[in-house]
């Protein structure tokens, strides 16, 4: 196996964010670091095995070590979130993107990356909810409110007005279905227009169901959101809110965009948590987006009953 790696570094404003030891690390070539966290890796795996999804592991007390394909969103939404907020996360300390392909072989290399960042407190929502009092869950979600708030004013620094954290394309599986990313679009209405395009042979069926949304936010600003509320990334200590992880879904998307991409189906714990945090939620805006996002994957509006005929509260 043969690679290349490429290079990523904090922005000089944000190192006094990073412990002094991770500052001294990334003085060393990338090669050698690149070297490094494969050993580390390979060790690790054999240490604790990975089921197939898992792509962590802890190297180190308050250290872990991400590998796989991941979007350089993620550690750019960590920095934007230090730079303007005081909201709690995982802080990226190193991420190394490499091209790798086999020796030899003629085929399409693919790429591959290793992220260093520290843990984020506390365990997930799904890891705890058992044990969380109904006044712990209500707490939990005001908390989340109060997070969601200050993320949302995080400033856009990049020429498209809807666009991932690091100004490219938007990772959006429940529109896409995980085939491909959005393209970044200048606004709002930008991206309601494409998603009229994959809804096109549909339209006639879908223009009353969510014309009225398009209607409502086409001329709003886009707000800075996660992508994907869950349990698995609401991160809970003490009965609080301890913040937020996994950030490769996140950008600047309509003020809808958390509310419509929560994954909640498993979970009655973060469905409540998060309806308290998005008082402002819309069931009827969620489902017939929803619908608009199941037929830009290829579905028949067949295959979705009316809001009303739904059963979704």
């Amino acid at each position: 196996m043969e690679s290349d790696p490429l290079k990523f570094r904090l922005p000089t404003d944000l190192w006094e964010s990073v412990p002094f030891l991770a500052r001294l690390w990334l003085t060393v070539p990338t090669r050698i670091r690149l070297s490094a966290y494969r050993l580390i890796w390979w060790l690790a795996d054999k240490i604790h095995p990975r089921t197939r999804t898992t792509r962590v592991h802890r190297i180190l007390p308050g250290i872990y070590l991400k590998y796989g394909f991941i979007r350089s969103s993620e550690p750019h939404a960590m920095i934007l979130l230090r730079r303007h907020t005081k909201l709690h996360s995982s802080i990226t300390l190193d991420y190394v993107i490499h091209t790798e392909h086999e020796t030899g072989s003629t085929s399409t290399p693919f790429t591959r990356t290793f992220l260093l960042m520290t843990a984020a407190q506390g365990q997930s929502l799904m890891a705890v909810e058992d044990q969380l009092t109904p006044e712990q869950i209500t707490t939990i979600g005001l908390d989340l409110r109060d997070y969601l708030v200050e993320m949302h004013k995080i400033p856009n620094p990049y020429k498209y007005g809807l666009c991932s954290s690091d100004g490219g394309e938007l990772d959006a599986p429940r529109f896409t279905g995980g085939n491909y990313d959005i393209q970044p679009c200048e606004d709002i209405r930008s991206f309601h227009a494409w998603l009229y395009r994959c809804m096109r042979r549909h339209w006639p069926t879908m223009q009353p169901r969510v014309q009225p949304i398009f209607d409502k936010y086409d001329e709003q600003c886009t707000i800075f959101s996660h992508g994907d509320l869950s349990s698995d990334n609401i991160m809970v200590h003490n009965g609080r809110l301890s913040g937020l992880i996994d950030w490769e879904t996140s950008g600047w998307m309509p003020p809808y965009w958390d509310y419509l991409c929560t994954r909640w189906e498993n979970s009655e714990v973060c469905k409540t948590v998060v309806r308290l945090a998005i008082p402002e939620h819309s069931d009827r805006e969620r489902y017939e987006m929803s619908v608009a996002a199941g037929i830009s994957r290829g579905h028949s509006p067949k295959m979705f009953p009316s809001f009303e005929g739904s059963n979704i509260l």
